[in-house]
């Protein structure tokens, strides 16, 4: 009988520590979350976590629905969203509901895994940043 090959894997980092470390770089990248960059760029993240809760009419009746994305990015009016999701993370019927609301709107939406996938989406939608994050090579 033959043996198994030990193979070392790298845990899958969750949802919530991506999303610290994704406001951490948007902070860098941009201004505090909720203040108006020096170029106009303004962003937030939206909590919604435990979106059922004891009283889930609560919510609804707000507007507070399934699938709202993590992060909300404002320029030049229009809206950018941003899911999160961990590397073995998949979108959930509300989510892509949500994403295919925002881009029927003229919004633009991206779903990203880390912060570089976060930084990509900003340049690829000519969103200007301040360049202080070192990308990898």
């Amino acid at each position: 009988m033959g043996r198994v090959a030990f193979r070392l894997t790298a845990p899958i980092v969750r949802e919530h520590p991506l999303q610290k470390q994704i406001a951490s770089t948007l902070t860098i990248e941009i201004a505090p979350p909720g203040k108006v960059s020096r170029f106009g760029v303004c962003w937030w993240s939206i909590d919604h976590a435990n979106y059922a809760g004891e009283v889930p009419g609560v919510r609804i009746g707000r507007g507070v629905v399934a699938g709202i994305p993590d992060t909300f990015v404002l320029f030049r009016g229009l809206a950018y969203v941003i899911e999160i999701k961990a590397e073995d993370g998949v979108l959930s019927d509300a989510q892509r509901s949500i994403i295919a609301a925002v881009l029927a709107s003229g919004g633009r939406a991206g779903v990203c895994r880390d912060a570089t996938e976060v930084l990509a989406c900003l340049d690829a939608w000519d969103i200007p940043r301040n360049r202080r994050v070192r990308e990898p090579i």
